[in-house]
C-alpha cells in the first residue's frame, strides 16, 4: 500500500498541492501535519508509521516534508527500513533502498538542511536590519508614551484627603491591566 504524508510549517500554508500530488501517485491513505519540521512530535507522520506494514511505501512530495536536518532524515530512513517500509520522494526521484539511492538521499538531505539554514540566516539578518531601522515587532503598545507619562503624574498626585491613587485605579482609567501599566512605567523610569 502507498501511504502519503504531507506537511506544511504553518496553519496559514496550504496542503492541497501536496495532497493532489500524493493522490496522483496512487496513495490510498494520506496523513498530514501543519507544523514545523523541527518539531519532534508530528501526529500525522506518527499515524502514517503506525499503519504501515512491511512492503508498504511511504510517499512524500519532497524530502524536506519529512525534515530538514540530514541526521534526522537518515534516522527516519533507518526506522522505515527496520519496518520493511520503503520511501518514495516524488519530486526528488530518490529511492534510498539502493546504495546509489542512499548516497543521493544523503546529498539531497544535506541540501535541504542547507536551504533551511540559509532561510534562517536571511530571516535573522532581515529582522536585525529592520530593528536597526526602528521597526518594532510584536503587538502595538496599549498605552501611548503620553498616557504613560500622565499615569505617572497621577500616581504622584494626592487627592484632597492626601491619599495617592492605586496602580489598579489608574490602570482602570486607561482601560489596561495593572501589569501593563506597571511594565510601561518601569520602561519610562528606565528611560527606554
Amino acid at each position: 500500500m502507498k501511504i502519503g504524508y504531507a506537511r506544511v510549517s504553518t496553519p496559514e500554508q496550504n496542503l492541497s498541492s501536496q495532497i493532489k500530488i500524493l493522490k496522483e501517485a496512487g496513495c490510498e491513505k494520506i496523513f498530514t501535519d501543519q507544523l514545523s519540521a523541527v518539531r519532534v512530535v508530528r501526529p500525522g507522520l506518527d499515524q502514517a508509521l503506525n499503519i504501515s506494514r512491511p512492503g508498504d511505501v511511504l510517499v512524500v512530495s519532497k524530502l524536506d516534508r519529512l525534515g530538514r536536518r540530514t541526521v534526522d532524515l537518515l534516522d527516519f530512513v533507518k526506522v522505515l527500513e527496520d519496518k520493511g517500509v520503503s520511501l518514495e520522494s516524488i519530486s526528488d526521484g530518490i529511492d534510498p533502498s539502493s546504495a546509489m539511492g542512499r548516497a543521493m538521499f544523503t546529498i539531497a538531505s544535506v541540501f535541504a538542511e542547507l536551504e533551511r539554514d540559509l532561510i534562517l540566516e536571511r530571516t535573522h539578518a532581515g529582522i536585525s536590519a529592520a530593528k536597526a531601522n526602528g521597526v518594532k515587532f510584536g503587538p502595538p503598545e496599549k498605552l501611548s508614551d503620553e498616557q504613560v507619562k500622565a499615569a505617572s503624574r497621577l500616581l504622584k498626585t494626592a487627592d484632597d484627603n492626601g491619599e495617592f491613587p492605586s496602580m489598579s485605579s489608574i490602570a482602570q482609567v486607561f482601560n489596561v491591566d495593572k501589569s501593563t501599566l506597571s511594565r510601561r512605567l518601569k520602561k519610562l523610569d528606565a528611560g527606554a
